[in-house]
């Protein structure tokens, strides 16, 4: 039996990221990972334009009174040329014109028909943007192995860039065993119970977008077990499956992994619930064998699956934080165990507090209002006011 951290270690050092790249347009790549450095092919802005609506004229000028010569919108150019004493009335974001260096903005000004009084004293470059004062033609914007998110998908708009090459999905496929599941769809019959990891797993990772490529039931027979298996794995990349993992006549999930000749990599967590899961990997491929408990399968995936998935997708990040535990937990365990939670907020410092006291394995109903799970490590009693590990989910 392993750490929680041993075992996110060995399968680290057992499988490689994805390498597979694929060119996708500019609004399919957010949450994407990039493939390759991106940079600028044009400066931004592309142009020197005015941040305010008002007057683009020329500092230099020693009269206060200047002659309105015409009128400059947004997205229009103005041909001429501006001499000393005169003004071009401009918009926010339109294009400078030549002879002017400073914008005035229009409440500091007086006006009076086609001329206007500057009221202040502006220099050169006053309320005036650069072309290129944002980002240069040429400049590194993205680097390659960093997700795309919408403050990325806003900036490459920006600069005209349409395409980008992003590492390919990662393919994933859900497989829950054992005899007495059915499916929400049918009528549940005597001594059966309905599948909810199927959902549950499926959901987790939507949210981590990843859409599973398969997902099915099979029955406790290891020959449909093999079958199952290596048929999904024609078409995926990880295969997570739930149920069969621990000791029991029909824990038959090792033996299956085995068979079709893939590699053991740990058998056991020492954590709890979900200290039954077993790992392996077939070529480039990993075998991911979860509790069928949905409580257990739930720790695992989001303390184990997680970081291996972000690894495998170039998305590596710290899950844990910390947090303020109000009340008290003295249920000791020789395992480092997970416990639903709640987080909040209160006069500026974050709290966490249990979501179900009862702290039962079958009580998935606890993950209803959880927002959180709670970290005690092996034999630890938390006291009110305790700073503890918290993991978001």
């Amino acid at each position: 039996m392993i750490g929680l951290a041993d075992a996110i270690k060995i399968i680290e050092e057992n499988v490689i990221p994805i390498s597979r790249i694929k060119r996708v347009n500019l609004i399919e790549a957010v949450n994407k990972v990039v493939a390759e450095d991106i940079y600028s092919t044009i400066d931004s802005p592309p142009f020197d334009r005015s941040p305010y609506d008002g007057y683009a004229y020329d500092a230099n000028s020693e009269n206060k009174n200047l002659k309105v010569i015409g009128t400059l919108y947004a997205g229009e150019v103005f041909d001429g040329i501006l001499n000393k004493n005169e003004a071009v009335k401009i918009m926010t974001g339109g294009k400078i014109p030549k002879g002017a260096n400073c914008v005035v903005k229009k409440e500091d000004v007086t006006t009076r028909e086609d001329m206007i009084t500057l009221n202040i004293k502006l220099k050169e470059y006053d309320n005036y943007i650069f072309k290129g004062e944002d980002i240069k033609k040429g400049q590194l914007i993205i680097s390659k192995n960093q997700n795309i998110g919408y403050d990325g998908i806003g900036v490459l708009a920006s600069l005209g860039i349409s395409k980008l090459t992003v590492y390919d999905d990662l393919k994933v496929g859900i497989l829950n065993t054992g005899t007495e599941l059915q499916d929400i769809n049918e009528t549940l019959e005597d001594g059966k119970i309905y599948d909810s990891n199927r959902y549950t797993l499926y959901s987790k990772l939507l949210k981590l977008g990843i859409q599973a490529d398969t997902i099915c039931n099979c029955t406790d027979d290891i020959q449909e077990l093999e079958k199952k298996v290596k048929d999904m794995l024609e078409n995926v990349d990880f295969l997570i499956t739930t149920g069969g993992v621990s000791v029991g006549d029909k824990d038959l999930i090792p033996d299956v992994f085995r068979n079709i000749g893939a590699k053991e990599l740990f058998w056991k967590i020492n954590i709890k619930p979900g200290g039954a899961c077993y790992v392996a990997t077939l070529g480039e491929k990993i075998l991911f064998g979860l509790s069928g408990n949905p409580h257990a399968a739930i720790v695992v995936f989001d303390n184990v699956v997680v970081p291996v998935i972000e690894y495998l997708t170039y998305k590596d990040s710290n899950h844990y934080i910390k947090a303020i535990f109000k009340g008290e937990f003295n249920k000791v365990s020789n395992n480092d165990r997970f416990v639903s939670g709640k987080l909040y907020t209160d006069e500026g410092k974050l709290y966490v507090t249990l979501n179900d006291k009862k702290d039962a394995k079958a009580r998935l109903s606890a993950t209803l209002r959880s927002n959180c799970m709670i970290k005690i490590k092996k034999r630890e009693i938390i006291k009110e006011n305790q700073l503890v590990d918290v993991v978001v989910i």
